[in-house]
């Protein structure tokens, strides 16, 4: 959070007109937007159960012994089905 603030404080202050204003605006919306579709999964129809399942068995180093309802692929982020599809999991 506070790298964000600084940058943001950085940016905007080298924005002399509004159009330059509004051109970083738009530009750092875009990235974010990347950034979102790449990183963070649809969680939306998945039991919050699974998921606190999935954390704790992370957490204990058994990531990979988990095999329930939270590493469907219509569940996980973009990268996270790339990463699996270049491992040769098959979904």
């Amino acid at each position: 959070m506070q790298l964000g603030a600084l940058i943001a404080s950085l940016l905007f202050t080298f924005a002399k007109t509004d159009s330059a204003l509004f051109l970083i605006s738009g530009y750092t919306s875009f990235a974010a937007a990347i950034f979102t579709f790449l990183t963070i999964p649809d969680l939306t129809t998945l039991d919050l159960y699974e998921i606190d399942k999935q954390w704790r068995m992370i957490l204990n180093g058994s990531e990979y012994e988990y095999d329930g309802a939270a590493v469907d692929p219509r569940h996980l982020s973009y990268l996270e089905r790339r990463k699996r599809m270049n491992r040769g999991v098959v979904m």
